[in-house]
């Protein structure tokens, strides 16, 4: 895919980086707008929020080995849902692929977007309520409303700061999870495994 040409921050005047063909929304790293793509054209979208610094192990631009899987992070979005918040990083694996790293309290999961034709039939959004994913069965653990505090970087779909979505926290054996989140307008699966802390290491 040949990268779409980027303009400058519409605030700042900077160069946005362009390190991704599939990049949707961007961050000045300088100003901290956020830029969306519609129509193949970059339009301000807002300020990315206030991202106040917190020890992590995973930085934008430094790659990170997750069990064997080498990734590069490239976004980072922080969510509240009223207890606390986590962060949630885009990455992109040797294959170009993304992938979601979730860091909450210091446990880590690692999830891929599911394709719609491998969502759940019938599925009633519920605490308790169980789902059909493939050949295995998982049951919701965890049912929040969530809403966006603040990004940077570089993302494959627009986050709008302050929007609430609810979302449900799915589990199966072997560490399996998977995620549902649900908004005006919108839904969206993903699936993937909680990561044992040990495994995440520094590149």
């Amino acid at each position: 895919m040949t990268p779409i040409e980027r303009p400058n921050c519409g605030t700042c005047g900077a160069a946005l980086p362009g390190r991704l063909a599939q990049a949707r929304m961007i961050t000045c790293e300088f100003c901290g707008t956020s830029s969306v793509l519609r129509d193949k054209v970059f339009e301000i979208a807002g300020s990315g929020g206030e991202m106040l610094d917190a020890p992590s192990l995973i930085q934008l631009g430094h790659s990170v080995m997750v069990r064997s899987l080498n990734l590069m992070p490239t976004g980072h979005a922080r969510f509240s849902y009223g207890r606390g918040w986590w962060d949630e990083f885009w990455c992109i694996d040797g294959q170009g692929e993304g992938h979601w790293l979730s860091v909450d309290e210091g446990n880590y999961a690692l999830e891929r977007d599911l394709h719609r034709h491998n969502w759940p039939k019938d599925f009633r959004a519920r605490f308790g309520a169980t789902a059909q994913i493939m050949t295995e069965i998982y049951k919701v653990t965890e049912a929040e409303t969530a809403s966006c505090l603040a990004v940077r970087g570089e993302f494959p779909e627009e986050l709008e700061l302050g929007e609430a979505h609810l979302y449900f926290d799915l589990s199966a054996k072997d560490s399996a999870m998977a995620t549902y989140e649900k908004w005006d307008g919108g839904e969206a699966w993903s699936i993937g495994h909680w990561i044992d802390p040990w495994d995440v290491k520094a590149s």
